[in-house]
């Protein structure tokens, strides 16, 4: 062992005693030492200090399949310039924080780290067992600027099992090639939670035409919220331009968030500020009223129930004449059977809209990446529960 003070570096020189036998790992043949090769890896630092081991590799010539190939090591994988120990304490950083900051900390550029980090992810991905699957959940996330997506598939343990790029029909044709290449079968999924995109969408009933297809409430009420903001800022400008009520018109301002927070969630003083808005302002009134009625369809304790009371408010919204409901109106009646099939699957894409925001969250913390397959890569590494 040698210690460079001035360098602060550790160097560790490792030499075999005696004679050692080979086998070949392909045929199981007993080899001869060709010759030897220098190899050089990184290992964990020695008290504080740099420290690096090497080792002259024999080489093995097989007699039976003619290969010549270096021997394994214990302390690393093959063509690995780090050892096991420091490959595992950087995959294990590189889950709390971005693979830049990993790599200053290590001392080595991010290119030999993300090397390590795809390689441990791709082999703990190659043992994905996807044979059970009967549902899934499938939602996007914006992977650069520029509406550039990546969609995620996400089973019902909530693990993250397939990334790809894009959100249209291929990527629901990528996923099912995924599937099907881990014992899985598209026959099998009889249960399928995803947002309104006509991507999804139509390539669902291309590739899993079986499964039954749930909207869930989150994606229908944030359709509701929109209307109701959308009446609130006509309100706004009709008072703005008319000019005799400037003051309601500045009270109105600023109260957006507390019309689309839940009744429950308001603060005693909220409260108060909104029954003001729904009493001044007749069409706000009425959105509102409507928005918390669609709440309600979740709350019935079969889909016969939820059917009827659905069809009601259809009826109902449609004979107010208010144009801010117009494209609620259109949703629900397009997407009135899979509104309802939630009563079927019990699926709610509540958790893809938690994992996306730890997703974005990491991104964000990265500042970004250059290719959406490290994206991917951070993707498996944080939610897939394989590594």
């Amino acid at each position: 062992m040698n210690i460079d003070d001035t360098e602060t570096r550790v160097d560790i020189r490792i030499r075999s005693k005696g004679k050692v036998e080979h086998i070949c790992p392909d045929c199981g043949c007993s080899c001869e030492g060709y010759d030897k090769r220098e190899r050089t890896w990184q290992h964990m630092d020695f008290f504080d200090m740099e420290c690096h081991l090497h080792c002259a590799v024999p080489r093995m010539e097989c007699p039976k399949c003619g290969k010549v190939m270096l021997v394994d090591v214990p302390w690393a994988q093959e063509n690995s310039g780090f050892t096991l120990l420091f490959e595992a304490k950087g995959v294990e950083l590189m889950k709390e924080m971005p693979v830049n900051a990993t790599g200053r900390y290590l001392g080595v550029t991010d290119k030999r780290l993300w090397r390590v980090l795809d390689k441990h992810v791709e082999e703990r991905m190659k043992h994905q067992d996807l044979s059970e699957l009967d549902r899934f959940y499938v939602d996007e996330t914006s992977c650069r600027r520029g509406h550039r997506y990546v969609s995620i598939f996400v089973d019902e343990d909530y693990n993250i099992i397939f990334v790809t790029n894009g959100n249209d029909t291929s990527s629901v044709a990528r996923f099912r090639e995924h599937l099907e290449a881990h014992g899985g079968k598209a026959s099998n999924v009889k249960f399928i939670c995803c947002d309104m995109g006509k991507g999804f969408l139509s390539g669902i009933k291309n590739e899993f035409p079986g499964a039954v297809v749930t909207y869930d409430r989150y994606h229908v009420i944030q359709h509701m919220s929109l209307a109701v903001d959308r009446a609130r800022r006509h309100e706004w400008n009709v008072l703005r331009e008319g000019g005799g009520r400037l003051k309601d018109a500045t009270k109105l301002k600023g109260q957006r968030f507390f019309l689309l927070r839940n009744v429950e969630n308001l603060s005693p003083s909220q409260k108060e500020r909104v029954d003001w808005i729904l009493e001044s302002h007749k069409e706000i009134g009425i959105v509102y009223g409507l928005k918390e009625s669609l709440r309600d369809t979740w709350d019935y304790d079969s889909g016969y129930g939820a059917a009827n009371h659905l069809l009601d408010w259809l009826i109902t919204a449609e004979r107010t004449g208010i144009s801010a409901l117009r494209d609620i109106i259109k949703v629900v009646d397009n997407h009135f059977s899979e509104i309802l099939n939630w009563f079927r699957s019990k699926m709610n894409n509540g958790v893809m809209e938690g994992m996306n925001s730890v997703i974005q969250s990491v991104k964000r913390r990265a500042r970004g990446y250059r290719d959406w397959r490290n994206l991917r890569t951070m993707c498996y590494l944080r939610g897939s529960g394989l590594c």
